[in-house]
């Protein structure tokens, strides 16, 4: 589905915002939607999403349909300027957004430390993928430890 305009509410507007991948026609768009999808599952915001979306059509005609995209545009009352002409100037500056779009995204990574609440501790204990962690008392009685987690001990 083709930019729609608010990307508030809808992750995929926001990811095309960033990029620059405006159009409202399905003709028009740089990118798919399922291509969207994958740049959004594939980072934890949109910022680092669309970076990485940039990077993957680098040096490419869709590359160069993008760099156009983006020069053509205004995008509010932020004019995204690129250098037109040799096409090294353009990637040039295709890359310096990918470098503005990664430090905006590096600050908006929220960083996990689990187990702060009790839930949190009992969802991430109960998860298959977690790697068993040091609990107190684990080697009280190495010869048997229980691995059942009911804590009592066989002395």
């Amino acid at each position: 589905m083709p930019y729609r305009g608010a990307p508030l509410e809808d992750a995929n507007d926001a990811i095309r915002l960033l990029i620059g991948d405006t159009n409202s026609s399905t003709t028009g768009e740089i990118f798919a939607d399922g291509e969207i999808d994958y740049f959004a599952s594939a980072k934890p915001n949109a910022y680092l999403s669309a970076a990485v979306a940039i990077e993957s059509i680098m040096g490419s005609t869709r590359g160069d349909d993008l760099s156009q995209a983006i020069s053509s545009k205004k995008v509010g009352d932020l004019s995204l300027t690129f250098r037109s002409g040799a096409a090294q100037g353009s990637y040039l500056t295709l890359r310096e957004k990918i470098r503005h779009l990664r430090a905006d995204g590096a600050r908006n990574v929220k960083p996990y430390a689990g187990g702060i609440s009790r839930s949190d501790k009992d969802t991430t204990e109960k998860d298959t993928d977690w790697v068993e962690r040091m609990r107190v008392g684990a080697f009280d009685d190495p010869g048997n430890y229980d691995t059942d987690h009911d804590d009592h001990h066989h002395h």
